[in-house]
C-alpha cells in the first residue's frame, strides 16, 4: 500500500512541467539562449513641451527689439542723398546785411484795392462755376431725351449708342504753357553762352 502511494506521488510530481528535468531542459533550448537584448534604435528625442508665452511679454520683447533697431539707425544716420546744387545757397550771402530787403508797408488805399480785387475775383469764379454746372445739366437732359427717342425708334441703335467709346482714352492735350518758347533764345541769350555743367549721377 505504501509502495503504491509513493509511486502515485512520484507520477504526479513528474507531471508538473516546471519541476520536470526534461521539460525544463526543453524550455530553455526551444526559446533560445538567455542573452543581452536591446530595443531598436530611435533617432529622435521626445517632443518638448510648448512653452506658454504671455502676450504682454511677447509685445514687450518686440518693443525692445524695435527700440534697439531705432538706436542703431540713429547712430548710423540717414542715407546720404544726391546733392542739388541749385537749392544750395552760399552762407556768406545769407549773413550779408546788405542783401536783406524789408517788405514795403502797404498804404490803406492799396490794401482796400487788393481786398476789393480779391472779392471781385471770388464772385467771378463763383459765377463761372454756376454757368458750367447749368450747362452740364442742360446737356445731360438733352442726352437723356435723345436716348429715349432713339430707343422708341430702334432698340438696336439704342444699345449701340450707349456703348463706351474706347477711343476717348488715353486723352492727351497739348496746350499753351506759362512761358512759351522763344525761337533762337538759347543762341542769343542775354546772359551769354549757356554751358550745362550739372553733375550726372549714375
Amino acid at each position: 500500500m505504501a509502495t503504491s502511494m509513493v509511486h502515485l506521488c512520484r507520477s504526479n510530481f513528474l507531471r508538473i512541467p516546471c519541476l520536470c528535468s526534461q521539460t525544463a531542459r526543453s524550455f530553455f533550448t526551444m526559446n533560445g539562449a538567455l542573452c543581452f537584448r536591446a530595443t531598436q534604435l530611435l533617432y529622435a528625442e521626445p517632443p518638448k513641451k510648448k512653452k506658454r508665452v504671455d502676450p504682454k511679454q511677447e509685445m514687450m520683447r518686440q518693443q525692445r527689439i524695435l527700440k534697439r533697431m531705432k538706436k542703431i539707425q540713429f547712430k548710423m544716420g540717414d542715407p546720404e542723398l544726391k546733392p542739388i546744387e541749385e537749392f544750395r545757397t552760399d552762407k556768406k550771402l545769407l549773413l550779408d546785411d546788405k542783401r536783406k530787403r524789408d517788405t514795403p508797408a502797404l498804404t490803406y488805399e492799396e490794401q482796400e484795392r487788393r481786398a476789393l480785387l480779391q472779392k471781385d475775383w471770388a464772385r467771378h469764379k463763383f459765377q463761372e462755376h454756376v454757368t458750367e454746372t447749368n450747362l452740364i445739366q442742360a446737356l445731360l437732359r438733352s442726352q437723356e431725351k435723345a436716348l429715349k427717342e432713339l430707343r422708341a425708334e430702334s432698340e438696336e441703335l439704342y444699345q449701340q449708342a450707349i456703348q463706351a467709346d474706347s477711343n476717348l482714352f488715353p486723352f492727351e492735350v497739348k496746350g499753351p504753357v506759362y512761358t512759351p518758347p522763344i525761337p533762337g533764345y538759347a543762341k542769343d541769350s542775354p546772359d551769354g553762352e549757356y554751358v550745362d555743367i550739372s553733375k550726372q549721377y549714375k
